[in-house]
């Protein structure tokens, strides 16, 4: 029964996904994005598989805020003709292949290449990394445009009425957990790391966050990781740890904003009102067709602007 319950799944999700493909391919008929100098840069990892959902994201976004360089990582698969569309459409300041991007010091799995490409921008702007999974749904994202233009960094929260707090207070959470997924064991192990007594933390998702000016370089995030690596060994290197980076980093900003939640929020299956902005994660990417929906209105919204 449950093998059955599991292919009958896998049809509709496989199913789901066609009719979104086959919708997001109207994107390709929006107009091209026109870049506008402003003090940021907006960074996106983007692969061949998820070229039409970037699109998405990046003309919604940029359609919202306004300004600003763009700057894509091609983790490899980007076909030629792939490239061809990126330059027409967004016309990037730089298109950075992730193999240019490395650091011994630092776990090697391609999540981690965004860190390493902002650190080669964040000495000159504030930097925002927008991954592909998401969409902006409100024609009002102030709240982002005011932490920008304020050098205030964030991150994407996970539940309402979110604060930041010290490690301490985040290591006696995690130790309540029994995951042994890598971001809970780091941050139970948070105690053990240098000066931990005067940091804080924020739990929040690296699929949309924003980095001050200045904020760090990459001797920090190699610092860090020869820390954790000394700390919990190889469970450092795997996928989630470069998420745990991201949320020190932003906690312990001279100035951190908090985007209201639900407003802007990860899509786990359930549909939030006065949506702003969401990022639709992996296993409930396509439940409900809600992404679906909001692609077909944020389409009609971009031809329009033609």
């Amino acid at each position: 029964m449950n093998a059955i319950l599991s292919t009958l799944q896998s049809a509709r999700r496989m199913a789901d996904q066609r009719r979104f493909d086959w919708a997001a391919r109207g994107v390709l008929k929006t107009p091209p994005i026109v870049p506008e100098e402003g003090p940021l840069v907006i960074v996106s990892m983007v692969c061949h598989r998820d070229l039409l959902m970037y699109l998405l994201a990046i003309k919604t976004f940029y359609r919202r805020l306004g300004f600003g360089r763009i700057v894509v990582i091609d983790d490899g698969s980007l076909t030629p003709e792939d490239l061809e569309v990126i330059r027409h459409h967004v016309r990037p300041s730089e298109i950075i292949p992730a193999k240019s991007l490395s650091s011994p010091a630092c776990p090697s799995y391609i999540s981690w290449k965004k860190l390493f490409c902002i650190a080669k921008f964040i000495d000159e702007s504030f930097v925002i990394q927008l991954d592909s999974d998401t969409l902006s749904v409100s024609p009002d994202l102030s709240e982002v445009r005011d932490l920008v233009l304020s050098d205030a960094s964030f991150i994407l929260g996970t539940w309402a009425n979110q604060e930041v707090v010290t490690m301490q207070e985040a290591v006696y959470a995690a130790r309540e957990s029994t995951s042994t997924h890598v971001q809970m064991v780091a941050e139970q192990n948070f105690d053990k790391l240098s000066g931990f007594s005067s940091k804080k933390y924020f739990r929040g998702c690296s699929g949309f966050d924003g980095f001050a000016k200045g904020l760090f370089n990459m001797k920090d995030l190699e610092e860090f990781s020869a820390e954790m690596f000394s700390i919990i060994g190889d469970k450092w290197s795997e996928w989630g740890s470069e998420q745990t980076m991201s949320n020190v980093l932003v906690a312990n900003s001279p100035r951190m904003g908090l985007l209201p939640y639900p407003e802007y929020y990860n899509y786990w299956g359930v549909e939030e009102a006065q949506q702003k902005f969401i990022h639709f994660v992996g296993t409930y990417r396509y439940h409900g067709g809600v992404y679906l929906k909001s692609v077909q209105t944020a389409l009609a919204e971009l031809r329009a602007q033609a």
